[in-house]
């Protein structure tokens, strides 16, 4: 059975899409924190919008503009349609990751690997998270930075996308979908 098709049959299981889709939402939450598009702060309500042709505007090699922004009491949101694209991405991959770890983690006999291998496999997850807030980091900290290190940086999100596929694929080869209770 093939890595999508055994994918598929384990988020036919109401709980694992719930996990997935819940780890998968908290994680493009805090995404979108790191990237400054969630803030803290705010008065009123009010709603602010640009011209649409601004979202393809980069603000850093993966982040893009805004082109809209919510004001809530104390909550400021900052709409960038490709932002929350490439968030979605890596947060599905993040939550079908950690689901599957998971199924490693308390279904052992579901899957060859042992349990600190099945947690070991969720580090791929992490990266993508340190891939978006690491530069806002070394700024915040004001540490110099030579340009090959903040060209590093550029790379890691899509290196962070590869390898959690990577390890998606890894994991669901060594997954027996039939020893994993509905």
């Amino acid at each position: 059975m093939t890595a999508l098709r055994k994918l598929k049959n384990i988020l036919r299981i109401p709980f694992y899409r719930w996990l997935t889709a819940g780890l998968g939402g908290l994680y493009l939450i805090l995404f979108l924190i790191a990237l400054q598009n969630i803030s803290l702060g705010g008065r009123g309500f009010q709603v602010l919008s640009t011209d649409w042709t601004r979202m393809f505007d980069r603000t850093a090699t993966f982040t893009f503009e805004a082109i809209a922004q919510i004001t809530l009491p104390g909550l400021t949101i900052l709409i960038s349609p490709i932002n929350i694209l490439i968030g979605s991405i890596i947060s599905l991959l993040v939550g079908l990751n950690l689901a599957i770890t998971y199924i490693a983690f308390k279904q052992p006999k579901a899957c060859s690997f042992n349990r600190s291998t099945g947690i070991l496999a969720s580090l791929p997850a992490l990266l993508a998270g340190g891939a978006c807030c690491a530069p806002a980091i070394i700024l915040i900290l004001g540490i110099q930075v030579s340009s090959m290190f903040i060209t590093v940086f550029q790379i890691l999100i899509p290196v962070a996308i590869v390898l959690l596929v990577v390890t998606l694929k890894l994991i669901l080869d060594r997954t027996n979908i039939e020893l994993i209770p509905a």
